[in-house]
């Protein structure tokens, strides 16, 4: 197992609501390398390490963590390309957060999002030639694409409305995000590469996420007044004619993920008075419940094939890195790590 060093991070949680951890400056992701890493499944995160806030890669074989970056500066935030080849980061060394690019093993670092460019959040796209930016600019948050090769930005909502990113379609034809402070809320797709804006869903709508099959779009919806409102996990059709609450209770559901195959949804919920991991079918029909114990459980991932679950486990005040299949058995501990808090992605 993999010791890491510790890396701060903040909770904050509202009345009725599961527990929300926003991270500083840690992102996770794992998948296969390029190279003769190509197939492994190795994870890349962000950890703290004499100080400084830097990527590295878990050998799977050795279990050695291998360092990447190492300027002044947080660099946080990794996610592999889809094409496994290169690996997307925010970095701080700069000034504000900055979209930068490494080959799978840390060679070849580049900033390619201006300067004067805020980036708080990025999404590749499904051909690797495209990164869907969140960017702040004031008081406002908007939407745009980057294109990798040339360093072109191309705005796709307005820079005086708030919007967050959501998840591209699988064909990568159609990007969502989340109007959130507007004229009109709610989620939109629009085609970067033309001029449709479609409306999906209006209201306080956020979190958009396309099944992989590309028939649904799975999201959060918030009801309810200041001081008690709740979130609930809401699936769609792609025009958002059919919406269905696939989990109706008085709890929120947060860190929601398709499956590879797009028969489940995986999130976690307070149901029980604790956050645990589940699984439930999109009609809503059939939940299961896959961990179950007195500690937070959080931030589930599926492999890329949806055999196995990689996940967050609270114990003796810090979190855990496990993994487990897709029915919640054969848990195993990843890590050992003290006071850390890693967002998995696998």
């Amino acid at each position: 197992m993999v010791s890491i060093s510790t890396f701060p991070f903040r909770r904050f949680a509202s009345p009725g609501s599961i527990l929300v951890l926003i991270l500083l400056a840690v992102g996770l992701a794992a998948c296969g390398g390029g190279g003769s890493n190509a197939g492994r499944g190795e994870v890349v995160f962000t950890a703290v390490s004499e100080g400084n806030a830097d990527i590295y890669r878990v050998d799977n074989e050795s279990g050695i963590p291998v360092r990447l970056t190492s300027a002044a500066g947080e660099d946080f935030a990794p996610a592999w390309s889809p094409k496994k080849n290169m690996i997307a980061f925010l970095s701080r060394r700069n000034g504000a957060p900055a979209l930068w690019l490494m080959d799978w093993n840390g060679a070849s670092k580049r900033q390619i999002s201006d300067q004067g460019l805020e980036i708080n959040r990025f999404r590749w796209a499904p051909d690797s030639k495209s990164i869907g930016l969140e960017i702040a600019a004031g008081r406002f948050i908007w939407i745009a694409v980057l294109d990798v090769e040339s360093g072109e930005v191309e705005a796709l909502t307005s820079r005086t409305e708030t919007a967050e990113i959501g998840d591209w379609s699988p064909d990568g034809e159609w990007l969502l995000y989340a109007v959130v402070d507007g004229d009109t809320t709610g989620i939109r797709r629009r085609n970067p590469n033309g001029v449709d804006e479609i409306t999906v869903t209006t209201g306080r709508d956020t979190d958009p996420r396309w099944s992989p099959d590309g028939r649904k779009i799975a999201f959060s919806r918030t009801t309810g007044t200041a001081g008690n409102a709740t979130s609930n996990l809401v699936v769609t059709d792609q025009d958002g004619d059919k919406s269905v609450n696939v989990a109706p209770d008085d709890f929120d559901e947060a860190s929601f993920r398709w499956a590879p195959d797009s028969k489940h949804i995986m999130f976690v919920s307070e149901v029980t008075g604790n956050a645990e991991i589940y699984i439930v079918t999109p009609d809503g029909k059939d939940t299961k419940q896959l961990t179950s114990n007195r500690v937070i459980d959080a931030a589930p991932r599926w492999n890329s094939n949806g055999s196995s679950i990689l996940f967050l486990s609270e114990g003796n005040g810090s979190f855990d890195i496990y993994s487990m299949n897709k029915d919640g058995e054969q848990q195993k501990r990843m890590t050992s790590i003290s006071d850390v808090i890693l967002e998995a992605d696998w």
